[in-house]
């Protein structure tokens, strides 16, 4: 049968494995070797596109700990020539805020990480959507007091969901950090949340600079900031273009979808999520309960 029919899902290595093996035994006919050719490129730019991903990566990854880091050795050297001080108090604060944003980059960077690897599995459990964005509320209060922001949660959920507890608080903490990062001052941030026909339905908004609709494909790509240079309202945060492409991923990952709307009155991040029904969310969380156990020093352990 023609390699042209049988090559269009087949996986990378295969593919090199059988390009390698047609060229070496020299019998495939003009049309073969043209298409293998062609797929052998199309390889080669996915090959260099994985080389600028991890440069970009590196990159980050040198930002993220180079300059929180010299803050926080600034911060720690400081306080320790001064006593208990008002001035030693305000740095005390600086300090729990850097480091607040330096567990979320990192956060951030491990999940993506997860993500590209495929390394995303589901870890079911009783979920308190209204706790989840108080504590993210809590991780971001000093964004929140910097800007002057009115935050506004508005969680219709008189119940607990079962879905992945990790999953959610890093969804929120990028969508509710990019809502006040792109806020402007002494607006309003609008996170609301309510069940229709058997869907989570989350929606997070603020009041800022207008995304345009061009860039509609590329919001939720890795290392996307878009707007960022031209936005009058951005306070960094995270800086890492990293933020919408998780939440694309682990949305994707239960079984839901993310979209957005922005005009001059309102940026609207939405997420719809399939719930799961009664018999087999209870086998979701028994299944997840036994496959990892803790023992007395909090080390994972697979059961």
């Amino acid at each position: 049968m023609s390699p042209i029919q049988n090559f269009d899902d087949v996986s990378d290595a295969v593919l090199l494995e059988e390009v390698k093996r047609r060229f070496d035994q020299k019998n495939s006919t003009l049309e073969e070797m043209a298409f293998l050719t062609k797929k052998l490129y199309v390889l080669n730019e996915k090959l260099k596109e994985h080389d600028s991903i991890k440069g970009e990566f590196l990159s980050l990854i040198k930002n993220v700990f180079n300059n929180p880091l010299s803050s926080l050795l600034n911060l720690s050297s400081m306080m320790r020539k001064n006593e208990d001080t008002p001035k030693t108090q305000k740095m005390k604060l600086l300090l729990d805020m850097e480091l607040r944003k330096l567990d979320f980059q990192l956060n951030n960077i491990f999940t993506a990480a997860e993500i590209e690897a495929g390394e995303i599995a589901n870890y079911w459990s009783e979920v308190d959507l209204k706790l989840i964005v108080e504590e993210v509320k809590e991780a971001f209060s000093y964004l929140i007091e910097e800007k002057e922001l009115v935050f506004i949660s508005d969680i219709e959920i008189g119940r607990l969901i079962v879905s992945d507890a990790k999953k959610l608080h890093t969804i929120f903490s990028n969508l509710i950090s990019n809502a006040c990062e792109y806020s402007f001052p002494k607006n309003q941030v609008i996170i609301r949340a309510t069940i229709e026909d058997d869907m989570l339905c989350i929606s997070v908004s603020n009041v800022g600079d207008v995304i345009s609709k061009e860039f509609k494909k590329e919001i939720f790509s890795r290392f996307k900031k878009v707007g960022v240079h031209e936005s009058k309202a951005r306070t960094s945060v995270d800086g890492l273009g990293l933020g919408l492409s998780i939440v694309s991923g682990l949305v994707e990952s239960l079984d839901g979808e993310v979209d957005y709307c922005s005009n001059e009155e309102a940026t609207v991040f939405t997420i719809k999520m399939k719930l799961q029904e009664y018999e087999k969310a209870e086998a979701l969380m028994s299944e997840s309960a036994n496959e990892f156990m803790f023992d007395d020093t909090q080390e994972m352990k697979e059961f």
